[in-house]
C-alpha cells in the first residue's frame, strides 16, 4: 500500500510537471486556473512530504516529495516574475541541497526538473532564450555535481591524516581497554605457564610503555602540525592534583617552553575543563602575546584548543597556534578534534596496557596475524584476512563480512567463505530481520548455540537464504571511533565455538576495525591536503602538479591544446578593510562557487594564493578560452554577495593564455597569464587580457 502510494505520487507530480510547463500561474492566467493549480501543489506538496517522513520510505516516496518541492519553488517564481525577482537561486540552493542530502541520481532528477521549468520560461520570453535555457540546464547539471562529488571528498577528507601512522604499527592498535588477562582460559591446565613474566620484567615493560606512550604522543602533535599547517601544536596534559597542566608532547619553534606548567585556572585550559568545548581566540593581544608555553613575547594571531576526553572526563588540551589573524577558521577545528580524539585512544589504549600481563603461546599466533593486519593498505586485504583468522582459529560452515553503507541504512556481504560465498555482493536493509542487521544495529557482540530457538525465522545474512545455515553464532561489530563499521558474522556446527575463540576473534575483529578506519581517514587526509579549507578547491601546490601534468599530457597528443585562466579579485584589499576578514572569505567563496557554476566538467579550478584563481581550461583555444573567461567575469560582475545585511559585489581582472603558443613549460604559460592578468588590472580591471596581446618580459642579456 505505501508502494502504491509512493508511485501515485510521484505520478500526480509528473503530471504537474507537464502543467508546469505551460507557465499556469503567469500573470494572464485565469483566476480559476491560477486557483487549482496552487492547491494542487500545495495538497501535493503536503502529501509527499507526510509519505516521505513515514519509517521505511521508498525511492518514490523521496522522488515526489522533491518533485513537488521543486514545482512549488517554480510557481513562487512564476507569481514573482512581474516583480523582477529571479527563481534560478533558490532552485540553485535546492539543487544544492538534494545534492547534498541524497545520491547523485535524485540530485540530477531534481536539475533535471529545475532545467526544464527554467527553459520552459526562457523559450517563452519574448524574443525565446534557447542559449540561456541550455546554459540553465548545464548550470543545474554541474551544481548537482559539483556539490555531490564535494560531498564525497568531504567524507574522506580526514580521513589521510594518519597517512604516516602507519610506521606506529600494532601499538596503538593494540592498546584497547580489553582485559588481556580475561584472554587466557580458566578451564586450561595451561593457564600457570601464561604468567611467567617476573615482577621486575612487568615494571620494566611499564616504563617502556610509558615511553613509548610518550613517542606516540609526540608522533601524533608532530603529524597533527604537519596537517594543519599551523605555528605549533602542543598537548597539556591535565593533573587536578597539581591543579595545573602540564606540556607533555609538542611540535613547534625553538621558542616552545618544553617543560610548562600551567594552572588550569588560566585560559585557555580553564574554558576548555569548565565547558568541555573548544576555545578560540584571534587578533586577542592581551592573551595570545603572553602565552606561557613560549620564552618570551611571541605575536600569534590566532589559536584553539580542543579537549581530549577519555571517557567522560578531560584528561588533557590539545593546543594550535598561528601568526596570522582570522586564521584557523575553516577544516582545522574538525581536523584538531579528530587528533584530539587519536590522542584519547592512544592514552586510554596506554594506560589500560600498564596493566596488563604476558600473553603465552597460544595467543603469539593472533597477535602476529593483528601487526600483519595493522600494516594491510587495502579494505579488501583487511577483510579476507579477517576471515582467514577465524577460518584457522574455528572450525566454521560460513562466514562472511558485512558492511554499512555511509548513510548506515543498508549493509552489504563484502566477502564471504563457506555456504555464505554465494551471497557476496548483495545489499540487505539495516532494518531487516538478519542477525547481521541485528549486530549492526546494537553494536553487541554474540556468541550464541541453537540459533534456531533464538529467534523464528531470523536469517543470518539475507532474508532468501534458507534455513539450516549453522545452528551456532559468532559474530562481532566491527567498531571504530564510536562507529559501527561493519561485522563479521561466523556460523558452525553446534558447540563449535566458545569463550575463548569469541575474546580471541573480538581482538581480531577490533584490530581490522581499526585498520579499515586508518585506511579511510589516509584517503580523506589525501583529498583535505589538496585542497584550500576555506573555498574547497585545489590549492596551489595541487594545481602546479596538474598543471605539469596537463602539459605533459597534451605534449602526447598531436595537436594538444589547453588554455591557463587566472584572475585576481579587484580591489579584495578594500573589501576587507572596509567589511572585514569575515566578508572576504564570502567574496572568496562567492567568486570559488561562481567559478564552479560557469566552468566545464574537465576544467581544473584552484585558488592560486591570496584573492587569486587559476583555471586550466581543457581542450580550450584562444576563442573558446576567451569566451569563457568573459562569461565568468559577467557572472561575477553581476553577481552580489549578501553580508550582515549588505549586498556586496565583486568584480575580477583576467589573465589568459593558450598552451602551446604562449609557453610549453607550466612555468612559461603561468607568467605568459600572470602577464596578461597584470595588464588587465593596469588596464582598469574588470577585463580580460591575453598574453598574445601584451609584449613578453625582456629576457635578461
Amino acid at each position: 500500500m505505501r508502494w502504491r502510494a509512493g508511485q501515485v505520487a510521484l505520478g500526480l507530480a509528473g503530471l504537474m510537471t507537464l502543467a508546469a510547463l505551460f507557465r499556469p500561474l503567469a500573470p494572464g492566467a485565469s483566476p480559476r486556473i491560477r486557483l487549482a493549480v496552487t492547491l494542487a501543489l500545495g495538497l501535493g506538496a503536503i502529501g509527499a512530504a507526510l509519505l516521505a517522513s513515514l519509517k521505511g520510505r521508498g525511492r518514490a516516496e523521496q522522488l515526489a516529495f522533491y518533485a513537488f518541492l521543486t514545482l512549488s519553488v517554480d510557481a513562487l517564481g512564476q507569481v514573482a516574475a512581474p516583480s523582477g525577482w529571479p527563481v534560478w537561486p533558490l532552485l540553485a540552493v535546492l539543487v544544492g541541497a538534494v545534492a547534498v542530502a541524497e545520491p547523485l541520481g535524485p540530485a540530477l532528477g531534481v536539475a533535471a526538473l529545475a532545467a526544464g521549468l527554467g527553459a520552459a520560461d526562457a523559450l517563452q520570453a519574448a524574443p525565446p532564450a534557447p542559449k540561456l535555457a541550455v546554459a540553465g540546464a548545464l548550470g543545474y547539471a554541474a551544481l548537482a555535481f559539483a556539490v555531490n562529488r564535494a560531498l564525497l571528498g568531504e567524507k574522506r577528507r580526514l580521513s589521510a591524516t594518519l597517512g604516516e601512522l602507519a610506521r606506529i604499527k600494532h601499538g596503538i592498535d593494540q592498546l584497547d581497554e580489553i582485559d588481556h588477562a580475561a584472554l587466557v582460559p580458566r578451564a586450561s591446565g595451561t593457564g600457570g605457564s601464561l604468567r611467567v613474566v617476573s615482577e621486575e620484567a612487568r615494571r620494566a615493560r611499564q616504563v617502556e610503555r610509558a615511553h613509548a606512550l610518550d613517542r606516540e604522543l609526540s608522533q601524533l602533535v608532530a603529524l597533527a602540525r604537519r596537517a594543519l599547517d599551523v605555528h605549533a601544536v602542543l598537548y597539556f596534559e591535565v593533573s587536578r592534583e597539581r591543579e595545573a597542566a602540564l606540556l607533555r608532547a609538542a611540535d613547534g619553534p625553538e621558542a616552545l617552553a618544553r617543560d610548562t606548567v600551567v594552572p588550569l585556572t588560566q585560559d585557555p585550559f580553564g574554558f576548555v575543563l569548565e565547558r568541555k568545548a573548544s576555545f578560540y581566540a584571534t587578533d586577542f593581544k592581551r592573551l595570545l602575546w603572553a602565552l606561557p608555553y613560549y620564552k618570551g613575547e611571541v605575536k600569534i594571531g590566532s589559536m584553539i584548543a580542543v579537549p581530549v576526553a577519555t571517557g567522560a572526563v578531560v584528561s588533557g588540551v590539545l593546543v594550535a597556534d598561528r601568526l596570522e589573524i582570522q586564521s584557523l577558521t575553516g577544516r582545522e577545528p574538525e581536523v584538531l578534534e579528530a587528533f584530539a580524539g587519536l590522542l584519547a585512544e592512544v592514552i586510554q589504549g596506554a594506560r589500560a596496557s600498564l596493566g596488563r600481563e604476558e600473553l603465552g603461546a597460544e595467543f603469539k599466533a593472533v597477535y602476529e596475524v593483528s601487526r600483519r593486519m595493522a600494516a594491510l593498505v587495502e579494505p579488501k586485504a583487511v577483510r579476507q584476512r579477517l576471515l582467514q583468522s577465524a577460518r584457522d582459529l574455528v572450525s566454521l560452515e560460513g562466514a562472511a563480512v558485512v558492511m554499512t553503507d555511509e548513510a548506515e541504512t543498508r549493509y552489504r556481504v563484502e566477502d564471504a567463505v563457506g555456504w555464505a560465498a554465494e551471497f557476496e555482493g548483495r545489499e540487505v536493509a539495516l532494518s531487516e530481520k538478519t542477525w547481521a542487521g541485528q549486530v549492526l544495529r546494537s553494536g553487541d557482540s554474540y556468541l550464541l548455540d541453537r540459533v534456531a530457538g533464538r529467534g523464528e525465522g531470523v536469517r543470518f545474512l539475507v532474508l532468501d537464504e534458507g534455513s539450516a545455515r549453522g545452528e551456532s553464532l559468532l559474530a562481532h561489530p566491527l567498531r571504530a571511533r564510536n562507529r559501527t563499521l561493519g561485522a563479521i558474522l561466523v556460523t558452525g556446527r553446534p558447540g563449535s565455538f566458545d569463550a575463548t575463540s569469541h575474546r580471541v576473534l573480538e581482538i581480531l575483529a577490533n584490530q581490522a576495525a581499526a585498520t579499515l578506519s586508518v585506511i579511510q581517514l589516509k584517503e580523506r587526509h589525501k583529498e583535505l591536503a589538496a585542497r584550500d579549507g576555506l573555498t574547497g578547491l585545489y590549492n596551489r601546490r595541487s594545481f602546479d602538479e596538474l598543471l605539469a601534468q596537463a602539459v605533459a599530457r597534451e605534449e602526447r597528443k598531436p595537436q594538444g591544446a589547453f588554455a591557463l585562466l587566472m584572475l585576481d579579485l579587484d580591489r579584495f584589499k578594500k573589501l576587507n578593510d572596509t567589511f572585514g576578514h569575515p566578508a572576504g572569505d564570502a567574496a572568496l567563496r562567492h567568486a570559488a562557487q561562481t567559478l564552479g557554476r560557469r566552468l566545464r566538467k574537465n576544467d581544473v579550478l584552484a585558488r592560486y594564493g591570496g584573492e587569486e584563481f587559476a583555471v586550466i581550461l581543457d581542450g580550450a583555444d584562444l576563442a573558446k578560452a576567451g569566451e569563457l573567461a568573459e562569461r565568468v567575469r559577467e557572472a561575477l560582475q553581476k553577481g552580489q554577495i549578501v553580508f550582515e545585511g549588505a549586498r556586496l559585489s565583486v568584480t575580477a581582472s583576467f589573465g589568459l593564455a593558450v598552451w602551446p603558443g604562449d609557453g610549453r613549460e607550466p612555468a612559461a604559460i603561468l607568467a605568459a597569464a600572470d602577464r596578461a592578468l597584470y595588464a588587465a588590472k593596469q588596464a582598469g580591471r574588470n577585463r580580460v587580457a591575453t598574453a598574445a596581446t601584451v609584449p613578453a618580459a625582456p629576457t635578461p642579456s
